[in-house]
């Protein structure tokens, strides 16, 4: 992603203004002003203090580059609003929540972990996954700050630093708000942080137990209740089997099918389906006893992955015969329900929506107690939900209806001239190589940012290169005296040139 792009030598794309502070004549000084030799040594990097809001895998990751790259040439703050690490893996608690890439490829490559238990683990071990790496390098109180939110951030131009507006929230639930200064922000709170409730009509008036897949209370109990769950992405995909074990009852509001696939096939593992699996006690033990063997197996997903991007790629033939194979397989799955496939099997290329396994999805309907809604949603009632054509009485209601994914934050990022980032990308999020942003200097963003490779594979390689990228503009800026780094406009604009005309190909 990053590749081509030297940080060190990438002049062309950013303004910069150099630091005057240690002495010496300011470059843009009036001729009149004799000339003073700077006091501070050629290469010598400058102490500056640097903030990751979020402490995900990217915010955690950036405390491994600290500690690697940096040793105590930065002071680093990691601002975290929930009580443990994990981000994402922490917030979601639904029934069947997994991570959609093989476990062996979603972790640091610097930190792997022999002992998975599952092909595709759940939430939850993923989540100890990055407690335990931050736990054990004891990063928690050194760098991460838990339960402390950033609600505003405000660049200081004079200064050339962001001014930052924290609310720590204490373990008996009293808040204190404070204020913080760095010399560079990193944005590391990914996209899936903000969800959204369905716009339906009459949502106050249903009397039973609604929520939301992202703000699951996992207090519910599902045993013998008639359960609704809305929505068709990739979390409906595991809420759906997962409930179907426990409820009476499940009915499915899934407007747009999304291609199906068995997962991903790894011989000597799964099943030619590549059906999520336990790792037995051998395997895992053999990874653990022979690092080489384990680094081999996670190539083998790694390349995997690699390979399926093609399907990715407009008329590409690998497209047509992986789309094929996958159609092939859910007509098998819903061969003796016929009338299901047009509801439930897409129309359109595979690679539009972002491939993910969904074990057991296609056979609730099939061989479970799910049932497909017929119609349109039209409103909430009293005792369920209204379509166009029925009325369907339940105990509960998910909704699994997503985030806000415009990559607009959501508190108040103020940059130059008092411009926010929420309304800078309120039409069309553009950003520098999905890391940094027109007109808010020393802001970078660590984790998915505008037009990320977000498509396939693990998100993992691409944090660590992201980190990568925003670590070297930190060295440039400590070693060459620089106060603030701005992408340029027209460096944003050319950029997404390119992107907007390699994906017509896609």
């Amino acid at each position: 992603m990053f590749g081509a792009l030297d940080a060190s030598t990438d002049t062309q794309s950013y303004n910069v203004t150099f630091d005057n502070r240690v002495g010496g004549t300011p470059i843009t000084a009036d001729d009149n002003v004799p000339y003073a030799v700077s006091e501070h040594i050629l290469w010598a990097p400058r102490r500056m203090r640097v903030a990751s809001i979020g402490a995900g895998a990217s915010g955690i990751m950036l405390c491994y580059k600290k500690e690697k790259e940096f040793g105590d040439d930065i002071d680093l703050v990691v601002y975290e609003r929930y009580p443990k690490c994990g981000g994402v893996w922490y917030a979601n608690k639904y029934p069947g929540c997994r991570c959609d890439v093989p476990s062996a490829a979603y972790q640091y490559p610097f930190a792997p972990k022999p002992d998975w238990t599952r092909f595709y683990s759940p939430a939850s071990e993923i989540q100890e996954y990055y407690q335990a790496f931050a736990e054990e390098r004891k990063y928690i109180g050194k760098y991460i700050k838990l339960r402390h939110e950033v609600t505003r951030a405000d660049w200081d131009e004079k200064e050339s630093m962001w001014r930052l507006t924290v609310t720590e929230t204490t373990s008996g639930g009293e808040k204190r708000e404070f204020e913080d200064s760095v010399d560079v922000l990193v944005g590391n709170i990914g996209v899936l942080n903000t969800w959204k409730w369905p716009d339906i009509a009459g949502r106050e008036r249903f009397r039973g137990t609604m929520t939301h897949s992202a703000d699951y209370d996992t207090s519910i109990d599902l045993k013998d209740k008639r359960v609704a769950v809305i929505g068709s992405g990739a979390s409906s995909l595991q809420i759906l089997p997962a409930v179907v074990k426990e409820a009476k009852e499940v009915v499915s509001f899934y407007r747009t099918p999304q291609w199906i696939t068995g997962g991903m096939p790894i011989e000597g593992y799964t099943n030619d389906e590549g059906q999520n699996f336990d790792y037995s006690a051998e395997q895992k033990q053999k990874f653990k006893d022979d690092p080489a063997f384990y680094l081999e197996h996670r190539k083998k997903i790694e390349d995997n992955i690699n390979t399926s991007f093609k399907m990715n790629i407009q008329g590409h033939p690998f497209q047509e015969i992986g789309r094929q194979m996958v159609e092939g397989k859910m007509r098998e799955k819903l061969a003796k329900a016929p009338s299901l496939q047009k509801q439930l099997i897409p129309d359109f290329a595979m690679g539009c929506r972002r491939l993910g396994p969904g074990d057991n999805f296609l056979e609730a309907f099939v061989e479970g107690s799910a049932v497909l809604a017929q119609g349109d949603i039209t409103s909430f009632t009293e005792t369920g939900i209204k379509t166009t054509t029925n009325e369907y009485d339940v105990d509960i209601i998910i909704c699994a209806t997503g985030f806000d994914v415009s990559f607009r934050p959501y508190f108040p990022i103020i940059g130059r001239n008092n411009a926010s980032l929420a309304d800078t990308w309120a039409e069309d999020p553009e950003a520098y190589f999905a890391l940094a942003a027109h007109g808010f200097p020393n802001f970078f963003i660590g984790s998915l940012g505008p037009n990320c490779p977000a498509g396939h594979g693990s998100f993992i390689t691409v944090l660590e290169t992201a980190q990568n990228y925003i670590c070297k503009i930190i060295r440039k800026m400590q070693t060459e005296n620089i106060r603030s780094i701005d992408v340029k406009a027209s460096a944003v604009a050319e950029y997404n040139i390119h992107v907007h005309e390699w994906l017509k190909r896609s």
